[in-house]
């Protein structure tokens, strides 16, 4: 058992038997004691916890002690000089305790700081006034009309003064700033105990009943003082000396009763005074209800203020974004409202930003890092948008920019591009550096809407149509509207397609330049909906993203693809799949096993396997990627970049990869053949991977003039629709005869005949 809780018990145990023994100088000794226990203790559990303001336990410490002296010299008047005079120099320690002990547990309050709430002092005074009124009507008023000598009614007045004094220390305990722990608990039950006490020994001159049982009262004062040792003992006494912490504003339902108890006391003290038929102190409550009135329409002015300002808070905080610090729907909103809702309306651009694949970073790096990534992403279109402009978080990933300042079509399409290429560079967060990808929808005001809500809607189509161009890039028209969007249908249907089989594959060939043969073929999800069709993967990809279910998808078309491949190996056709990954499987722990059991499960070479990765998910975690990539290319499976060139391309990134291959973009082979520029970007490609060891496939060959400019170049296999459109599996072999039958007159080779040879490594 610890130091103040043995006191404590010890204490109140001989507290109470004190009321058993016989009356006489004995028990007073033992009285004094138990008094001097409490200064004992007081001192000592100030200088053993240390606490960073002592000097207000020891005014306490002084005042406990002064208050034993009286103790001391009434037992002296009582046993020894055998009288009981009334006032007597024993009367001047007691008196002169209340202010020392008012004065420590008020610096005990400063200790925690100065307290600066208005509205702490004003209820204190509410308080005091209430509890002064109590003491005038039941205690003052009544010792004074007594009678008797001057200085005996002055006396007996002081002692019920002295314990409004000491009731605003209290009040002032309770309502400071701070912990209310053990210690101001039992501090609070020492001071409240010496309250009662001595109001119920003050009231015995007047009243026989008490005045027949004066003994009984003494428990009351020792408890009082063991209780205050108790307190300086306990070690987190040091607590109530240190600085508080800043307390949000409020009002507790305690402290309101509490003041409303105060307020209707002297209106209770009439009701009372006239039903009993006994004399109305009408003066001294008129008094007090004077006191009172300034007090309480000050503290319901505060109190009308701070629901004022708690209005405004939670309004700004509702205007503010939690994670970025940036504006809220609802202000963006609410601003939108302000350009738009006069009669003539304001011009102004809306761009709305999306973070592409981020519910894949967010489930694969954790959500503290995704919300650093958006907090990263706010703080970049802040500087970039300037001062005029409004930045807001309107979504889980997705970010808007409302711009007075400019207003025109082309200025729209600039800032578009200006954030898109602004957002490239990668976000430098504490632990990591991470790339995003962005979608950006931009939206002319008014001339594309006059109406928020309208604006707000055709800023999310243009976002839609943007998320589904190459450049990611796109600003609202009418044309847009035409069909609707699936995807917000398709999002809760996805899971259970996933589990009944709807989604399919479509197998599209690559075909090699140097033999006119088709070395493999890359797997296409398609939808296979029940009332909307065969739905294509830009229909359900974004559903995928923004659901979480990318990965489940993504493992699901691995599965298949390798079951079908096995299918063709056992009818002699020797061909490799390639499987796109996304960023999820990328940095999953487990994607190196779960594409083993693959391999294993349909008892395929991992030579059989190819996996697409973008340049933007192997730039996302560099690190992780290259040990992932490293393990698969160490188990024998094909390795290549898709979509190379629209991402955050790096030599120095693409030189460390373990990859094999190099898909490029079908934006720069469509228009090779007439644009030089695309067609040097394809040239310098090709000769780059040549150097590198790679070898590089062109994505989007339309016709035979592309394929053979390509063949020119040295390009090592194609695809596109000029060869073949992407087909379900049982019509791959039709199509490959028919690519190997029609492509040696145009390339000017013969078909080899045969096994299909492996690519190079």
């Amino acid at each position: 058992m610890t130091t103040w809780r043995r006191y404590l018990l010890v204490g109140v145990l001989v507290a109470a038997g004190d009321v058993v023994l016989p009356v006489g100088l004995g028990r007073d000794v033992v009285y004094c004691l138990i008094g001097t226990s409490g200064v004992v203790a007081i001192v000592v559990g100030a200088r053993r916890n240390r606490p960073a303001h002592p000097v207000a336990w020891y005014l306490m410490a002084a005042g406990t002690a002064v208050w034993v002296l009286g103790d001391l010299m009434y037992s002296w008047y009582e046993h020894v000089e055998l009288i009981e005079p009334f006032p007597s120099l024993a009367d001047v320690p007691y008196l002169a305790a209340y202010p020392v002990l008012a004065a420590g547990l008020w610096v005990l309050v400063r200790s925690r700081g100065p307290d600066r709430r208005l509205a702490a002092l004003l209820d204190s005074a509410i308080l005091m006034v209430g509890l002064g009124l109590l003491s005038w009507v039941f205690l003052i008023e009544p010792t004074w009309a007594a009678g008797g000598p001057m200085l005996a009614r002055i006396v007996g007045v002081a002692y019920p003064l002295g314990d409004v004094l000491l009731f605003a220390g209290l009040v002032r305990l309770a309502t400071a700033t701070g912990v209310w722990n053990t210690p101001s608990r039992l501090l609070a039950g020492s001071i409240g105990l010496l309250l009662v006490t001595d109001s119920l020994f003050e009231a015995a001159s007047f009243v026989p009943a008490i005045d027949a049982h004066i003994p009984l009262l003494d428990p009351g004062w020792l408890v009082a003082y063991v209780l205050w040792g108790a307190a300086a003992l306990h070690p987190s006494m040091r607590e109530l000396s240190t600085p508080a912490p800043e307390r949000a504003k409020g009002m507790q339902a305690g402290r309101l009763v509490a003041l409303a108890a105060a307020v209707s006391i002297g209106p209770a003290i009439l009701g009372g005074e006239l039903i009993a038929g006994g004399p109305l102190h009408a003066w001294a409550v008129v008094i007090a209800l004077s006191l009172l009135m300034p007090l309480v329409l000050v503290r319901m002015f505060r109190m009308v203020r701070q629901l004022v300002d708690q209005a405004e808070r939670l309004g700004q905080l509702a205007d503010t974004d939690y994670v970025t610090g940036l504006a809220s729907r609802r202000r963006f909103a609410a601003r939108l409202d302000e350009l738009l809702g006069g009669d003539h309306p304001q011009d102004a651009i809306v761009l709305l930003i999306d973070l592409v694949r981020f519910s894949e970073i967010n489930d694969t790096l954790g959500d503290r890092t995704g919300d650093a990534i958006l907090h990263a992403v706010g703080d970049r279109l802040r500087e970039l948008a300037g001062a005029s402009a409004l930045v807001a978080r309107v979504g889980g990933d997705t970010f808007a920019v409302l711009d007075p300042s400019i207003g025109t079509s082309q200025e729209a399409d600039d800032a578009a591009v200006r954030i898109r290429r602004a957002l490239e560079p990668p976000l430098e967060l504490p632990d990591l550096s991470v790339s995003v990808e962005v979608s950006v929808g931009a939206l002319v005001l008014p001339e594309d809407a006059a109406d928020p809500v309208l604006a707000l809607h055709r800023a999310d189509v243009a976002l839609s149509a943007a998320k589904a161009r190459p450049g990611r890039i796109a600003r609202y028209g009418t044309e847009m509207e035409t069909g609707g969007s699936l995807e917000p249908l398709l999002i809760g249907e996805l899971r259970a397609a996933l589990e009944h089989g709807e989604i399919v594959l479509h197998y599209q060939p690559q075909v090699q330049m140097s033999t006119g043969r088709v070395l493999g073929v890359e797997a296409l999800a398609r939808w296979q909906h029940p009332h909307h069709g065969l739905l294509g993967p830009d229909k359900f990809i974004g559903a995928a993203e923004q659901t979480g279910l990318i990965g489940p998808l993504t493992q699901y078309v691995l599965d298949a693809a390798l079951e079908q491949s096995a299918r063709w190996r056992s009818d002699g056709l020797n061909l490799t799949v390639a499987v796109n990954l996304s960023v999820r499987n990328l940095l999953d722990p487990g994607l190196v096993e779960d594409v083993r059991a693959a391999l294993q499960r349909h008892r395929l070479e991992p030579e059989a396997l190819e996996l697409e990765i973008t340049e933007s998910s192997a730039m996302l975690d560099l690190r992780r990627s290259m040990q992932v990539l490293g393990t698969l290319a160490h188990m024998g499976v094909m390795l290549s970049i898709d979509d190379y060139g629209t991402g955050h391309s790096s030599l120095a990134y693409l030189q460390r990869l373990p990859v094999q291959r190099l898909k490029i973009d079908r934006s720069f082979v469509t228009g090779m053949v007439h644009d030089d520029a695309s067609a040097a970007i394809v040239r310098s490609t090709i000769d780059l991977a040549r150097n590198l060891r790679l070898d590089v496939i062109a994505e989007g060959v339309e016709d035979d003039q592309t394929l053979l400019v390509l063949h020119e170049m040295g390009c090592f296999a194609v695809q596109g629709f000029g060869l073949g459109r992407p087909v379900a599996a049982p019509a791959i072999p039709e199509l490959i005869e028919r690519i190997q039958g029609r492509l040696p007159g145009i390339l000017g080779t013969p078909v080899l005949t045969g096994a299909i040879p492996h690519p190079r490594r």
